[in-house]
């Protein structure tokens, strides 16, 4: 009588002759029961690298008498391992062990029971009034109705074969931080030469856009289990999920001062294969921190694309708000700047109350009595009123040599703006069905960046003078 009967999806690499292998590729259980004259049968879901020393303990618990046992090596609730009660088991977590197979033991007494009965629940909850536990292996004592039919015969997943994955579980959503900076950074020295999926549980906007630019982004499915060759984790999502099956190597990288960090997060599994710091300050902070006591450290690699390398355009203005100066119109511009990725600052300084909605590179600035120095540093005064006599800012800008846009009012023809460099923006451009128009002017505005302008000032002002002295 062999101790155990191993029933599997595929061929194990084990040799005893305490144990018999069966692939289960059948649900008929009652033939196998009656075919194999064992005391125990092991379930079990095998993948290429089935955790190391697991059968021997099997095996060593085998000589021992139990019903039933549920075998996983460790559950994190809350940043914590605990064992489970079975008010908090959750069913919809696939039994496993080391991330790598589910597995339940029977006694066989117990199975035929089970099988034979006709009130199967109530033979269910006997087969588990007694649980054994496995050295250095948790254990459950697993309530439901449904436990037999889904173990014994799990829904046959999808497998789908990853090389390099990073996952990002939903912690990236809506953030722009170093950890952000670096999956791009990856992507943009790395993508190129190799396959690198980006793994998410759910992902959208900017961040997913981000990520689409170097890498394939893949939402991840319950009802699949993923062969990856090589993970890469962030220490701020923990730890993966179990249909991760990451077959080689994984590795957590540190992107934080864990000092900072320790009255809220534990890391009691050393499940990676290693860990890593993004600089030595990182590596020296996470000392003692991880269960592991070797931590090493890469420095964040960096590679500027094209797109980012652009010269920044600088505006400002200074109005009071009010219908004749047109607030919106600025709006309008800076909503085009934001579309076509220019990056901008546009100084905006006015009595008017800040909108819900502020545009990325507009910054609303309560008045102050001296504007010059904005000006004179900026590449563009922009002046968008219904109505002007004698517009003292955009003078202003003249003197200090800023180019100017405007709208065409009269007045700015007695001030000899420099044609070449001066944007004029008919009003019409600024109804909605005319926006392309007035995206070929702000394109044009941006191209001339470099362009300098040529102070023409106006007459001098003796006529003024002589009033005063008559």
């Amino acid at each position: 009588m062999k101790l155990l009967t191993v029933l599997c999806n595929d061929d194990i690499n084990y040799k005893s002759d305490k144990v018999s292998f069966i692939k289960l590729n059948s649900k008929d259980i009652n033939h196998i029961i009656k075919f194999c004259n064992s005391k125990y049968f092991l379930f079990i879901k095998n993948y290429d690298n089935t955790v190391e020393g697991f059968l021997d303990k099997i095996i060593n618990k085998c000589n021992e008498e139990f019903d039933a046992c549920y075998i996983d090596y460790s559950i994190e609730v809350n940043g914590s391992i605990r064992h489970l009660s079975e008010d908090d088991y959750d069913l919809s977590r696939k039994p496993n062990v080391g991330c790598y197979l589910w597995s339940y033991i029977f006694n066989r007494k117990k199975l035929e029971e089970f099988i034979n009965s006709e009130k199967k629940e109530d033979d269910l909850k006997r087969i588990f009034d007694k649980v054994t536990c496995i050295n250095e292996i948790m254990y459950h004592h697993v309530p439901s109705k449904r436990l037999i039919n889904d173990f014994i015969y799990p829904d046959e997943h999808d497998e789908v074969k990853l090389k390099n994955v990073i996952y990002v579980g939903d912690f990236c959503n809506g953030r722009f931080n170093g950890y952000i900076t670096w999956i791009k950074n990856i992507g943009r020295c790395f993508s190129n030469d190799y396959e690198i999926v980006i793994m998410a549980d759910k992902i959208y906007g900017p961040t997913k856009e981000a990520f689409e630019k170097f890498f394939k982004v893949v939402i991840r499915r319950e009802d699949t289990n993923y062969l990856i060759d090589r993970l890469l984790v962030t220490y701020s999502t923990f730890f993966y999920p179990n249909n991760i099956i990451c077959m080689d190597e994984s590795y957590m990288f540190i992107h934080g001062n864990m000092a900072d960090y320790k009255s809220t997060r534990h890391f009691t599994r050393d499940i990676y294969t290693r860990y890593i710091a993004v600089s030595k300050v990182a590596m020296e902070k996470a000392k003692g921190y991880f269960k592991t006591d070797t931590i090493s450290y890469i420095h964040n690699p960096i590679k500027l694309s094209d797109d980012q390398i652009k010269p920044h355009l600088k505006l400002v203005s200074a109005q009071r708000e009010c219908e004749v100066k047109k607030t919106d119109r600025i709006r309008k511009i800076a909503t085009i700047l934001d579309e076509e990725n220019i990056p901008y600052t546009w100084n905006l300084f006015s009595d008017a109350n800040v909108p819900d909605k502020v545009l990325g590179g507009l910054i609303y600035r309560s008045p102050i009595e001296n504007t010059i120095p904005y000006i004179k540093d900026a590449d563009y005064y922009v002046q968008l009123s219904d109505s002007e006599a004698y517009s003292y800012s955009v003078l202003e800008a003249i003197y200090l040599n800023t180019k100017i846009v405007v709208t065409p009012l009269e007045c700015y023809d007695e001030m000899n703006m420099d044609k070449d460099t001066s944007i004029v923006i008919p009003f019409e451009y600024f109804e909605d069905q005319n926006k392309e128009k007035l995206r070929s002017l702000v394109l044009k505005m941006y191209k001339n960046i470099d362009k300098q302008y040529e102070n023409n000032l106006p007459d001098d002002f003796n006529e003024y003078r002589d009033l005063f002295i008559k």
